[in-house]
């Protein structure tokens, strides 16, 4: 994108709304504050990954180039004193990266900033010149600025005198960017910042406080030292702490992913020249296969689909297929077929704009890609086909048996297995990635296979590296970044980590879509956001014609959600001022989403002030999210009981949340295994192995078909059906709250950190349900009522229980292996 778009759209997304009258947030909830314990900070960034820069005890790795200027360690930060400029700068160069350092400037005037890909030359006057991210403490608020010290000035922002020509062109919307205030007052001025700079090829992009400056690409310097400044202001003492990088690529397959060598399930003769060989499922790999004799070359086609019984070399959108040539004879053993390189898979800096680096596999394994058959083309008839193998890539900690799930309906059972396969599959990348078409994590994406995975599998570590993935490579739609809350506070709620989420709490701040909030807790959206960045749901055709206007229901309802995780989060970890302030800001939003979005008259939500259009996702969000009144949440779920699937397999993840949460579990279970073209149903009977990312080709042309967003029902089953869900964070207590939804049985397996929650219930003459719970969690029980139901048994003795509505709840929470039964009134 042309540096001049880039600006235009960089106002756009951070335009602030005016007033309406109330009280503005408070800064602590607003950006990350950096002036807690260092020893906590140092820690936080071990934990997500960086190789510390400064030990912090000595200047073990740093030199001074000049002949003057003082540099010390203070209390495990490092003391810069001079009255001249200098800098001081790493012995090692780096090439790509993400660096992360922290800055307190002195009172009074003080100027300084982080060297990056810098050079050093110890004849010059100027010795260290080069790429700056800039810390200005002047009221000019150029902090975050990108400056090219001792040789072109400044290039983002520009100025006259300053600044090359070339950079000029862009003077007025850099000026202009750096006037907003989310730029403005990105600096903490008498505290401490943190800068992190990213450099991949010729994209760089920095960061103030969690707040991205500049992205910008110049080709001048590919590698170079690491640097920090003292401007030369006599007396005054710069201060530098947590100096960190991360270089770059990274690459988590190497560690935590395996290939694992599969068997073909059939191989058939085509004809004199081809054998089509299946491999039952999709999975991403390559292949092995002892090397062919003969003279000349064949072909090697690897293919997700299947046309009048061949691999369909011309599928549709962007299901998969690659061809790979090989040359007959001349070696001996066997070899690795790799599959087609696609370029855009493997980017790292690429020029789509909205990109962040493809997740890249390890070097060593070849290239891979989704298929599940090979058409070996050229290759007679006597060679070894049953000894072809292959390469499948699998997350080296998945256990096939950590999980289950079967019920009285066979259509349930192949969607669970569907689902259950699909998160499998997409572990290939060692982090969440959305499918196979870029190869990068989405928030949105992640989320829900981070949930999904969470009941299929015993170790999901790959859920929190996910997490930090996406805080460093983030993606553009609005809603996406509340999904990062969703997964911090997912994460918590699993693991029970109060110190991993300490280390990451500050950081979230940025994305709880603040900044673009008004004094009445509502997020505004300009027309840049209405045109792009709101999703509400994805593709486009999904959105039930949605109408887009500047106070958008389904962007508040996620941000009035995502700061109320926050609250919980703050208190959790003790930040008790953080979490008062949360919860004022999301009651403040919830009195006016009520006031301005509620439709009164009909009863439902509107999607946005300035429209009476409403849309399935204007109702089933707030539903799911909680934000519906108590009276008014009859007449929501009535109007959405009448609704089909008028909505994308993302959404549906919460629309059937909204609809299992209220009551409606039957008429989830039947939109999940609904006749027609928009449901699970329709992905198993098509043939597919892993779930789409939409329902079909006709709704989204480029659809993929290993897209992990689309295995909803492997969360939704075990935690609505099975009923298995944490009651509190770490699970030391579960909650079983299972919905029969029409079902006369189900039983299955819940992973859980502290060990599986076995669950059998049948559901005929009256409801009977067998807890299996490990040594150390207790679960509250709701087991469902029917009209004449009379009271509730625990392995035969009656036990407390209050009936609310149609449901049982048990008093006291129940330990071990227990078999429960709701009783029914005898008969005559």
């Amino acid at each position: 994108m042309p540096t001049r778009n880039y600006l235009l759209l960089l106002l756009l997304l951070i335009a602030v709304p005016s007033s309406t009258g109330q009280d503005a947030p408070p800064a602590a909830i607003t950006k990350p504050a950096f002036d807690s314990n260092n020893q906590d900070s140092y820690a936080a960034m071990i934990s997500r990954g960086y190789t510390p820069l400064f030990n912090g005890k000595d200047l073990t790795g740093w030199r001074n180039p000049y002949p003057f200027g003082e540099a010390k360690v203070v209390d495990g930060e490092i003391h810069l004193l001079a009255d001249k400029k200098f800098f001081l700068v790493t012995e090692k160069k780096y090439s790509d990266f993400r660096v992360s350092v922290e800055i307190h400037l002195p009172e009074g005037p003080a100027n300084s900033g982080v060297m990056f890909r810098c050079h050093v030359d110890p004849d010059a006057d100027k010795k260290v010149f080069g790429y700056q991210a800039e810390c200005d403490g002047s009221d000019r608020r150029w902090s975050g600025g990108f400056f090219d010290e001792a040789r072109r000035g400044w290039i983002w922002p520009s100025t006259p005198g300053r600044s090359e020509k070339q950079f000029l062109e862009h003077e007025t919307q850099s000026k202009a960017a750096f006037a907003t205030p989310i730029i403005a007052n990105a600096l903490n001025r008498n505290g401490w910042n943190r800068f992190e700079i990213t450099c991949v090829k010729d994209l760089i992009t920095i960061e103030l406080n969690g707040i991205q400056t500049v992205r910008f690409r110049d080709t001048t310097d590919a590698s170079g030292f690491i640097g920090i400044q003292h401007h030369g202001e006599e007396g005054q003492t710069y201060r530098f702490r947590n100096l960190f990088i991360k270089e770059l690529p990274q690459v988590p397959a190497e560690r935590h992913v395996s290939l694992t060598e599969q068997e073909p399930v059939s191989i058939k003769r085509i004809n004199d020249t081809t054998t089509l060989i299946d491999f039952g499922k999709v999975a991403f790999g390559n292949i092995a296969m002892p090397v062919p004799s003969g003279r000349g070359t064949a072909a090697v086609h690897f293919g997700e689909k299947l046309k009048d019984g061949r691999i369909d070399q011309n599928p549709p959108g962007t299901v998969r297929y690659g061809m790979t040539p090989i040359r007959l004879g001349g070696q001996m053993g066997n070899w690795i077929v790799p599959t087609p390189v696609d370029a855009r898979n493997i980017e790292q800096a690429g020029l789509i704009y909205a990109n962040p680096p493809a997740v890249l596999t390890p070097a060593q394994w070849r290239s891979v890609m989704p298929f599940r058959w090979v058409e070996i083309e050229g290759v007679s008839s006597d060679y070894p086909f049953d000894l072809i193998r292959r390469r499948a890539a699998f997350s080296n900690t998945w256990n096939d048996d950590a999980s289950s799930f079967e019920c009285s309906d066979e259509t349930l059972n192949r969607i669970w297995d569907l689902c259950k396969y699909s998160i499998k599959a997409t572990t290939f990348a060692g982090v969440y990635v959305d499918g196979d078409r870029e190869r990068i994590p989405y928030e949105a994406d992640a989320y829900l296979n981070q949930i999904s995975h969470y009941t299929t599998d015993s170790d999901v570590t790959m859920a929190a590296r996910t997490f930090d993935w996406l805080m460093e490579n983030g993606t553009w739609p609005t809603e996406w970044a509340p999904h990062m809350v969703f997964m911090a506070h997912a994460e918590w709620v699993y693991s029970g980590d109060n110190d991993w989420l300490k280390h990451r709490y500050e950081s979230l701040k940025t994305k709880t879509l603040m900044h673009r909030s008004g004094d009445d807790g509502l997020i505004r959206s300009d027309e840049s956001d209405q045109k792009r960045h709101d999703i509400v749901d994805w593709p486009q055709k999904e959105r039930d014609s949605f109408v887009f206007t500047e106070i958008n229901t389904v962007v508040n309802a996620f941000h009035i959600e995502a700061i109320e995780q926050m609250a919980e989060m703050a208190r959790a970890i003790g930040k008790d001022s953080d979490a008062e302030a949360f919860e004022a800001r999301a009651e403040l939003a919830k009195q006016s989403f009520q006031k301005l979005l509620f439709d009164e008259s009909a009863g439902i939500y509107r999607d946005g002030v300035g429209t009476d259009h409403s849309s399935i996702h204007a109702n089933f969000f707030p539903l799911a999210f909680g934000l519906v009144p108590e009276d008014k949440i009859a007449g929501v779920t009535e109007w959405l009981s009448k609704k089909q699937m008028q909505c994308s397999p993302y959404a549906a993840q919460y629309f059937m949340e909204a609809l299992f949460n209220h009551g409606r579990d039957e008429q989830a279970l039947d939109l999940i295994t609904a006749d027609g073209d928009r449901s699970w149903k329709h992905m198993v009977d098509s043939g597919t192995t892993i779930s789409w990312e939409a329902w079909d080709l006709k709704y989204k042309p480029n659809q993929d078909w290993n897209h992990a967003w689309g295995a909803a029902p492997a969360n939704l089953l075990p935690r609505f059906v099975l009923g298995v869900q944490p009651a509190t964070p770490g699970w030391t207590t579960a909650t079983v709250r299972p919905c029969p939804c029409g079902l006369t049985f189900a039983h299955g397996k819940v992973p859980t950190p502290r060990g599986p929650i076995d669950i059998e219930w049948t559901n005929k003459t009256h409801f009977k349900i067998t807890v299996t719970l490990p040594e150390t969690i207790s679960a509250k029980v709701d087991l469902p009522a029917t009209k004449a139901s009379t009271g509730v048994l625990i392995d035969g003795q009656p036990v407390a229980a209050t009936k609310s509505g149609d449901r049982w709840i048990l008093k006291d929470e129940v330990h071990g292996s227990v078999t429960i039964e709701v009783t029914q009134p005898a008969s005559n």
